[in-house]
């Protein structure tokens, strides 16, 4: 039988222990990208913004309190979404895909998409999604993973991971225009990424140890070298709808 990483589920980000490392919103940086790209890129108050990837609904609960904005959250994992609910019932969170929102056409001001590009199976039918659900100048906001050099045939990453799933930087804008985006902002944030790494070595002792505790490799270190490899870099982007 083959072996299928984990870290392609939700059952990774709904650890208490990667969460000790990066905070209840699940990404390297926390709410701090979100927080600097809208102090540039603000919404009108008001504004109905989908955070697709929301995980226990942080950012959704950030923004419609600190922003004023009517934000509502999306996620794959009904664990997260059920403890998202425990701590704040109000919020409108909902399970679905990213390929298939549950959202009328032109119906949104913003989306938000934070560490999910790089696990979807189809990026180019995602970002669809998000041009479809998006009002004529809207904007997306958007930070993953992506590979600063390219995986050779003798690289390849042992498990399916957001690592595995990672695009080079013009693969990524390459989708952005084909799907029919207008880039207006690329920046890299991989200091945010080397910051969450170093929190994982200190708690677990080695990203070597990370890797067997979560992806069930029984050598860490073919993954880890593997990552090393690709050299993960950590984007920001904002593109908008014409």
């Amino acid at each position: 039988m083959p072996y299928v990483c984990p870290l392609n589920k939700p059952n990774l980000y709904e650890s208490l222990a990667l969460r000790k490392a990066t905070g209840p919103a699940i990404r390297p940086g926390g709410l701090s990208v979100l927080e600097e790209v809208l102090e540039r890129y603000p919404f009108n108050e008001g504004a109905r913004v989908l955070d697709v990837g929301c995980g226990m609904g942080t950012s959704v609960a950030w923004l419609r309190s600190r922003c004023g904005l009517r934000a509502s959250g999306m996620d794959l994992s009904r664990a997260l979404l059920s403890e998202g609910a425990q701590q704040e019932s109000r919020l409108p969170l909902v399970q679905a895909r990213a390929e298939r929102l549950p959202v009328a056409d032109n119906c949104c001001h913003g989306v938000i998409c934070e560490c999910v590009l790089s696990l979807v199976s189809d990026a180019k039918r995602v970002l669809s999604e998000f041009y479809r659900v998006l009002t004529p100048g809207g904007l997306l906001i958007m930070s993953d993973i992506y590979r600063r050099n390219p995986l050779d045939s003798d690289q390849s990453l042992p498990c399916a991971s957001c690592f595995s799933g990672a695009s080079g930087r013009e693969g990524v804008l390459r989708w952005l225009t084909d799907t029919g985006f207008t880039l207006h902002l690329w920046e890299d944030h991989s200091h945010l990424l080397r910051e969450l790494a170093a929190k994982l070595i200190f708690m677990h002792g080695s990203m070597s140890a990370f890797w067997e505790q979560f992806a069930g490799e029984t050598d860490g270190s073919k993954m880890e070298q593997a990552v090393q490899a690709m050299r993960p870099g950590y984007y920001l982007i904002v593109a908008g709808k014409a």
